[in-house]
């Protein structure tokens, strides 16, 4: 309770900060941002290339599909922005399917996991790694398992009720992990870009801890990286708040709390703000328009629709 009445004293306070950071270190911070949206997007393609072989998959449709669906992570709970990546490319890609699509993403976010897990272990063993809080309660182990109790027993329903239909999702399903088959085509065309991602990703960290006077080390830079990652698992557009604490939490003793909730306040902002331009742009060649409010709609109603075929 202290912590967090020390990060709402501190966030009256953070605006007075930011007219001090030290813009040599935001263009270069831009660009790393950018090339982090170019990278994800890349290693996506790579997992769909692998669904869909001799099929030609577009660069441009598929990455401006992401760029758009991070957008709208930024502003819908839950992560909302992944279900509009998969509807966007499904337009993007004759006769492709939702399940397909979705389980293809689905590589990329479980890798996405399992590196940020690797790095949690090196920082740990690093001693970078602050004293993690307690783990949940009683209660949040029984929520988690009664969840996945009933999710097993929705698919054991519907099997019963529609098995054709079930066998013909999983088998769609299916496609889209193709790439998990192919270990060394995974290993050349989408691990490189991944990893290139979470270089960038972290080196915007370490560039706006430098802007806002905070000294700080790569180590500290990729442990921010995935406290944030962990940030939006809370159904909080944006991890709103959330990152502030976490950020807190991971610059204690190094930092005062309203120096942290600086930070994070500005690299959130910054960051949304880059990732809301380029998706805005995106949507808007992608539905042929020069409204951005109209682009936006467009994007909506395709998400409203959820066409699962």
């Amino acid at each position: 309770m202290n912590l967090l009445a020390s990060i709402v004293d501190a966030v009256a306070a953070a605006s007075d900060r930011f007219g001090s950071l030290d813009g040599r270190y935001l263009l270069p911070a831009l660009t790393l941002q950018l090339l982090t949206l170019v990278f994800r997007a890349l290693a996506w393609r790579g997992v769909i290339v692998a669904a869909y072989p001799g099929r030609r998959i577009p660069v441009v449709s598929i990455g401006a599909a992401y760029a758009a669906g991070v957008a709208m992570n930024a502003f819908t709970p839950a992560r909302g922005g992944e279900l509009a990546k998969v509807l966007i490319a499904r337009t993007r890609i004759p006769a492709s399917t939702v399940p397909t699509l979705a389980a293809s993403l689905t590589v990329v976010l479980a890798a996405d996991a399992l590196i940020g897990g690797a790095l949690v272990c090196t920082l740990w063993g690093m001693g970078v790694l602050p004293a993690l809080p307690p783990p949940p309660g009683l209660v949040a182990v029984e929520v988690a398992v009664g969840a996945v109790f009933a999710v097993g027993v929705g698919i054991a329903i519907a099997y019963r009720l529609r098995p054709d239909a079930v066998r013909r999702l999983a088998g769609r399903a299916a496609q889209g992990i193709q790439i998990v088959r192919q270990p060394g085509r995974y290993l050349c065309t989408v691990l490189p870009f991944q990893v290139a991602a979470w270089g960038c990703r972290i080196g915007v960290v370490f560039l706006v801890l430098a802007a806002f006077g905070i000294p700080a080390s790569l180590a500290t830079a990729a442990l921010v990286v995935v406290l944030n990652g962990a940030s939006t698992l809370v159904p909080v557009p944006g991890g709103a708040g959330t990152q502030q604490v976490l950020a807190t939490f991971a610059l204690q003793g190094a930092v005062s709390a309203a120096t942290a909730v600086s930070f994070s306040l500005g690299m959130q902002v910054g960051v949304t703000a880059v990732n809301t331009t380029v998706g805005l742009v995106a949507l808007m060649l992608l539905f042929r328009t020069m409204r951005p409010v109209g682009a936006v709609r467009s994007a909506r109603a395709l998400v409203a629709r959820r066409e699962l075929s």
